[in-house]
């Protein structure tokens, strides 16, 4: 069996804007019977809407979209997160209010069709310490590279076209080819 484990993180951005600007970090692995087959981490800025639901989202996205890349199709998937509120809403056991985590939500349930069966388990964080320290080292690799995130004086620096919604800064995965269907 296939599972996925995510993870997402979210830090505000030290700039004085409206809104909540932020970086949302995110990390999955996917694992078949145990073994990590593929694994990935990544960020995203937004100036306005940026939340910890967000980049649970992005990270639960992501994963998806890696299962699909890898023509994983009929099979089974566990997915698995420390995010309660995101797996009970993917179960249809808890509402959606915002209208950005409405959208990721039916973006996430978009993704799921492409499986036979999907199941959900909600992991005490403690146990998703592979997923968390992939979404660690996303912030790291971001602070590193991209640093003007985190500086007070982002909002004037970064370009109006640049803080347009949702904004790609990382994205990095691997995939163990010898795991892959054929």
């Amino acid at each position: 069996m296939y599972t996925l484990q995510f993870d997402g993180l979210f830090r505000r951005m030290l700039v004085d804007a409206s809104g909540n600007p932020g970086i949302m970090c995110y990390g999955w692995l996917i694992l078949l019977d145990g073994n990590i087959v593929a694994y990935g981490h990544g960020g995203y800025a937004h100036w306005k809407i940026a939340t910890s639901n967000g980049a649970e989202y992005l990270a639960l996205i992501a994963g998806l979209e890696a299962l699909v890349d890898m023509n994983i199709r009929n099979e089974t998937i566990l997915i698995q997160g420390d995010a309660k509120t995101i797996i009970e809403q993917m179960q249809n056991l808890a509402d959606t209010h915002s209208p950005r985590i409405k959208q990721f939500h039916r973006q996430a349930r978009r993704l799921c069709r492409n499986f036979k069966d999907v199941q959900w388990c909600w992991t005490p964080r403690r146990e998703n310490h592979s997923a968390d320290k992939l979404t660690r080292r996303a912030l790291k690799q971001i602070r590193s590279s991209t640093p003007i995130y985190f500086n007070q004086d982002a909002y004037s620096t970064i370009p109006l076209a640049s803080r347009r919604g949702l904004q790609p800064i990382l994205e990095l995965s691997t995939f163990d080819v010898t795991c892959l269907p054929e």
